[in-house]
C-alpha cells in the first residue's frame, strides 16, 4: 500500500507539471531506466522483510518489537521524503512555462538528486540502528544478513535472461537429501560469494553513473547515455556469467536424477522464454486415454514423444545461447532505432536471432501435433474428447475431412477434478472470431501465449 501510494503521488506530480511528456521520450526512457528513477521512489525496505532479520540475525524476541518500530519509523520517514519532493516538484510549474525540454529535465532532476541522497541516508540509519541492538553472536552473523539483503535486493534488478535467478534459493527449495545439501555446500558458499561480490560491482557502477545518465537526459546526448549503459551492461553479463557457471557446476556436482532436477529448473527459471511449457505433453496424455489404443499406436506415439523431447530440448539451449550471445546489445540497437524514429527515419521491424529460434520451436509443434493425430484412426479421432461433429458414412466428417478433426481445431484443456488433461475442438464460434487458418493454426501457442499470438521480433 506504501509503495502504491508513493508511486501515485509522484505519477500526479509529474503529470500537474506537464512533464510526462518530457520524460517520456522513448530514448530518455531508456536512459531513466538506468538512472534509477524507479528506485528513487521505491523503499528499500517493507514489512516483509521482516522474517529476513528474524532468520538470518536470529533475532530474540525482545528484540523483534524493536526492529519493528525502527522499521516503521524508516518507512514514515520515506513517505514524508517522497511528500516533500512531490511538493517541490509542483513547485516547478510556475517556473517551466515555455522553458526548453533540457532545461525542464533539469529542474525535474534537481529535487530528484537531492532526494536520493537522503533517502540513501535514512538506509544507512535505519542498518545502524538495528545493527545497535544487536548481541555479540548476532553481529558475527551481519556480513551473511549483508549478502542475503544484497540478493533479495539486487537480484530481481536484473535485465538480461539469466541474470535474476536464484540458485543459493533454489538449491534449498528443491529439498535434496541431507547428505548431498552437504556435499554440494561448498560450492554453494562459492556461489553465494561470487554472485554477493558482482552485484555489489553491478550497484556500484550503475550508482557512480547516476549523474552522467542524468546529465545525458537533460541535455539529450544520447551518446553519453549510451555509453553509460553500455558500461552497465557489462556489470550484468558479469552477474550472468556467475549465475551460467555456477549453475553447471552445481548440477555436474548432483548425482543422477537430482542433476537433471535442478539443471532443468534453473534453466527454466533463469531463461522463461525460452522454456515456455508447450501443449504437446497434454495432448500425448489425453491421447493415450483412449481405450482402443493398439501396441503398435501407442509405440508410435513413444517415439513421436521421445523424438520431440529429443529436438525440444536442442532447440530449447539454442534460444538460451541466442540470449546469452545477443542479448547485452540489443538494448543499445532498441535505443538507436528509439532515435532513429523520432529523427524521421523508417525503422522496420527486426527479429532477433531468439525469435528466430523461438519460431523454429512453434513449427516443430506444429509438426508433432499433426504426427500425433496421423496415428490415430478416424473413429479415434473423433472419440477424442469435445468432437461432436457429425460424421458421414465413411467415417470422416460433412467436410470430407478424415475423423472429424483438424489440428487447428484443437486446443488443450487443463486437467479436472474428474478427467486427466484433454483436447478440446474450437467451437465455430472461435474458429469464425479467429478466422480458418488451415492447419498448424492454434488457439493456444507452443510457447505458452494464450489467443494464438507467437512471439514477434523486435520492435
Amino acid at each position: 500500500m506504501l509503495l502504491r501510494r508513493i508511486k501515485s503521488s509522484v505519477l500526479v506530480a509529474a503529470l500537474s507539471m506537464g512533464t510526462a511528456m518530457s520524460l517520456s521520450a522513448p530514448a530518455s526512457a531508456q536512459f531513466g531506466a538506468q538512472a534509477g528513477f524507479a528506485d528513487s521512489f521505491r523503499p528499500e525496505f517493507l514489512d516483509r522483510d521482516m522474517p529476513l532479520f528474524v532468520e538470518i540475525l536470529k533475532l530474540e524476541d525482545w528484540q523483534r518489537p524493536i526492529v519493528e518500530v525502527l522499521l516503521q519509523d524508516y518507512m514514515v520517514s520515506y513517505e514524508a521524503g517522497v511528500e516533500d519532493v512531490k511538493n517541490r516538484m509542483r513547485g516547478l510549474q510556475s517556473r517551466i512555462g515555455n522553458a526548453r525540454p533540457d532545461a525542464v529535465m533539469e529542474m525535474i532532476l534537481e529535487p530528484l538528486a537531492v532526494w536520493d541522497t537522503k533517502r540513501a541516508e535514512l538506509g544507512r540509519n535505519f542498518l545502524n540502528n538495528v545493527r545497535a541492538q544487536l548481541t555479540g553472536g548476532q553481529i558475527d552473523r551481519w556480513p551473511r544478513f549483508e549478502r542475503t539483503l544484497r540478493r533479495e535486493k539486487e537480484l530481481p534488478r536484473g535485465e538480461l535472461m539469466g541474470e535474476s535467478v536464484d540458485l543459493f534459493t533454489l538449491v534449498r527449495t528443491l529439498r535434496f537429501p541431507y547428505e548431498i545439501e552437504e556435499a554440494i555446500d561448498p560450492i554453494v558458499v562459492e556461489y553465494e560469494l561470487a554472485l554477493d561480490e558482482a552485484l555489489a560491482v553491478r550497484t556500484a557502477k550503475i550508482d557512480s553513473l547516476q549523474d552522467k545518465i542524468k546529465d545525458a537526459m537533460a541535455s539529450m546526448d544520447f551518446e553519453a547515455g549510451l555509453s553509460a549503459t553500455d558500461q552497465i551492461m557489462a556489470t550484468r553479463v558479469q552477474v550472468r556469467r556467475i549465475q551460467d557457471e555456477f549453475l553447471v557446476r552445481i548440477a555436474e556436482a548432483l548425482p543422477g536424477e537430482f542433476n537433471e532436477r535442478f539443471r532443468t529448473t534453473a534453466l527454466a527459471e533463469g531463461y522463461p522464454r525460452a522454456f515456455r511449457p508447450t501443449p504437446i505433453p497434454r495432448l500425448l496424455e489425453s491421447v493415450r486415454t483412449l481405450s482402443d489404443l493398439t501396441d503398435e499406436q501407442r509405440a508410435q506415439l513413444d517415439e513421436i514423444e521421445a523424438d520431440f523431447d529429443l529436438r525440444l530440448s536442442n532447440i530449447q539451449m539454442r534460444i538460451v545461447e541466442a540470449f546469452r550471445i545477443h542479448e547485452p546489445g540489443e538494448a543499445r540497437i532498441k535505443v538507436q532505432r528509439m532515435i532513429d524514429r523520432r529523427n524521421g527515419k523508417k525503422v522496420e521491424r527486426i527479429q532477433t536471432e531468439a525469435d528466430q529460434i523461438v519460431a523454429k520451436k512453434n513449427d516443430l509443434v506444429d509438426e508433432t501435433r499433426r504426427r500425433i493425430l496421423a496415428v490415430l484412426t478416424p473413429e479415434q479421432t473423433g472419440s477424442l474428447p469435445g468432437n461432436s461433429r457429425p460424421r458421414n458414412g465413411a467415417g470422416g466428417t460433412s467436410d470430407g475431412t478424415p475423423g472429424g478433426v483438424r489440428s487447428d481445431k484443437i486446443r488443450t484443456l487443463a486437467p479436472g477434478k474428474d478427467h486427466p488433461a484433454r483436447p478440446r475442438f474450437k467451437s465455430p464460434d472461435e474458429l469464425s472470431k479467429g478466422g480458418d487458418r488451415g492447419v498448424g493454426a492454434r488457439s493456444t501457442s507452443p510457447s505458452g501465449d494464450k489467443g494464438g499470438k507467437q512471439d514477434r521480433g523486435s520492435d
